[in-house]
């Protein structure tokens, strides 16, 4: 988090806060606000050098002082935008610095040449008294601190050293170099670092709260990846085991035929069946009809939501279900839990089973709401007949006998779905 800054931006510490969501997207506002509203204090600490320059006579003249606060108005503009573009974008890109990091140092250079023009140094080594250096290292001090925004610490600490350099440089000049100067160049250089720090800290837990929600959302497409991979493998049991019994066949059917040997229909006849079979377990996959255990998805439920950052609760013990009512919740509960891990922003998910003697239901319920977008799981998104959206789990548990209800308030989703308890049913 405080490395140099690269030559290229990094896609999980340089994104807009609008692709945040949840927490991660509180803490990028509060932290953005906050130092929005750090750096017109810059404003306010000049008050102490104005407070210094009043215990001087002659004042300098009118149109000097009047260009030097020209000059500061636009060093604390453009300190602003640099840390409005070191919030989203790097301050350095392709070795070159940004356009707005160019125009503070301007305006930095601007103004301290003019308070080393303008404003008259202390008679002694009184730093309270000595306007002209405490200018130079407020504008040091707010120049440093905006650089934080896209600059590691350590760089940061050598550059602000130019501060107390200056300052010392203008005090033997100035003929008023002694101890004292010393210790007051020293604590105008602890200053500096105290803004920039600040700053830096900020942004750093920002960049934390990044990384975390990336870790997050690769985590999210793992989970989606792995349950592909498991659908792949049974593709491929089942076709390759298929197609290979139809091209034995098919060959030995080929030979029979070459010989005039009537059991080469009897032969096509199995390959035939094969592939009627073959259709129907390939559809039986992509449609997952295929046999599913309720006991057996919730706890690949509670493995997939963890993996993907997911608090999660299952409450309650899997009841005695028909075949039917047991794979219609099944499938429930994967249908759910996977729209939750790609269509929302949850960071929890309790799943509840809950049975009456007569009923069972499940429960399922996530935060993460995005808003102005599909609901919560995913489920409302259109799809078509016989599909694996909320249509299509509808027609599995009427299938069952069951129902299935869905609600969303403010940011939680809740997806219900009740079978009747058969009578007889083995657990």
């Amino acid at each position: 988090m405080t490395s140099e800054p690269t030559t290229a931006p990094r896609t999980a510490s340089h994104r807009p806060a609008a692709s945040l969501a949840g927490g991660a997207r509180g803490v990028e506002i509060y932290t953005r606000i906050s130092l929005y509203l750090f750096v017109p204090l810059e404003g306010f600490f000049y008050l102490y050098a104005v407070v210094a320059l009043a215990e001087h006579d002659p004042l300098p003249s009118a149109v000097a002082l009047g260009a030097l606060a020209v000059a500061a108005l636009v060093h604390i503009g453009t300190a602003f935008a640099t840390v409005h573009v070191g919030f989203d974008r790097p301050l350095v890109a392709g070795g070159r610095l940004h356009p707005v990091v160019i125009a503070l140092l301007v305006a930095t250079a601007a103004v301290v040449v003019l308070a080393l023009v303008v404003l008259p140094g202390a008679p002694d080594d009184a730093l309270g008294r000595d306007a002209r250096a405490l200018t130079i290292a407020v504008c040091g001090a707010a120049t440093c601190g905006a650089l934080a925004t896209g600059f590691a610490m350590r760089t940061l600490t050598v550059v602000a050293l130019w501060v107390p350099v200056v300052v010392l440089v203008t005090w033997v000049l100035d003929g008023s170099f002694s101890g004292g100067a010393v210790v007051g160049a020293v604590f105008l250089y602890a200053l500096v670092l105290f803004w920039t720090g600040t700053v830096r800290i900020s942004m750093w837990i920002v960049e934390v709260v990044r990384e975390l929600e990336a870790s997050r959302e690769v985590a999210g497409r793992l989970a989606v990846a792995e349950e592909r991979l498991r659908i792949s493998r049974d593709m491929h049991d089942v076709v390759g085991r298929a197609l290979s019994a139809v091209a034995v066949k098919s060959d030995l059917s080929a030979a029979l035929a070459r010989r005039g040997d009537p059991r080469a229909a009897e032969e096509m006849d199995e390959v035939r069946t094969l592939a009627q079979e073959s259709l129907r377990e390939v559809r039986g996959v992509v449609a997952g009809y295929r046999s599913t255990d309720l006991a057996t998805e919730l706890a690949g439920a509670r493995s997939v939501l963890r993996a993907a950052g997911i608090a999660v609760r299952v409450i309650g013990a899997v009841p005695p279900l028909g075949t039917p009512q047991q794979e219609a919740l099944a499938w429930v509960v994967r249908e759910a839990v996977t729209n939750v891990v790609r269509h929302s922003r949850a960071t929890e998910c309790r799943l509840e089973l809950d049975d009456d003697g007569a009923t069972t239901e499940l429960r399922i319920v996530n935060d993460g709401v995005v808003s102005g977008g599909p609901d919560a799981a995913g489920l409302g998104e259109p799809r078509v007949p016989g599909g694996t959206g909320l249509a299509g789990l509808r027609e599995r548990l009427a299938a069952a006998g069951g129902t299935l209800d869905v609600a969303a308030h403010g940011d939680r989703f809740t997806v219900v779905a009740r079978v009747p308890n058969a009578p007889g049913a083995a657990a």
